[in-house]
C-alpha cells in the first residue's frame, strides 16, 4: 500500500497555502507597516506544523505496512494528531474567510 502525495488532505492544504498567497497579493503594501506581521508567521508556522504532522503519519502508516516492528497504537495516535489538526487548521481558515467576507461587505 502506497500513501500518495496528492491525497485529499495534501491536496486541501496546497488550496489553503494558494488562498492565503492570493490574499496576501491582493493586499496593498503600502496599506501595511510590515507584511510579515506576527499574525502571518503564526499562521505560516502552524500551516507548516500540520503539514509536518500529516507528513509524519504518512511515513509512519508506511512503516506500518512494510515493517512489523511500529506498534499500531503509535501510528494511530499519530494519525489521529494529524486528522484534529488539520480539522483546527481547516475551522481557523473557515472563520478567517468568514471575517474576510464580513470586512469585505461593509459599505464605506
Amino acid at each position: 500500500m502506497h500513501i500518495r502525495s496528492d491525497s485529499p488532505t495534501t491536496q486541501h492544504a496546497d488550496k489553503v497555502m494558494r488562498l492565503l498567497q492570493r490574499v496576501n497579493a491582493q493586499v496593498d503594501p503600502t496599506k501595511v507597516a510590515d507584511s510579515s506581521s506576527p499574525f502571518s508567521k503564526m499562521l505560516v508556522g502552524s500551516i507548516r506544523c500540520v503539514n509536518a504532522m500529516q507528513n509524519s503519519a504518512n511515513r509512519e502508516m508506511e512503516q506500518l505496512v512494510a515493517v512489523d516492528g511500529v506498534a499500531q497504537a503509535e501510528v494511530f495516535t499519530s494519525v489521529q494528531k494529524a486528522d484534529m489538526s488539520f480539522r483546527m487548521l481547516v475551522q481557523i481558515r473557515n472563520k478567517l474567510m468568514q471575517a474576510y467576507e464580513e470586512i469585505n461587505s461593509i459599505r464605506v
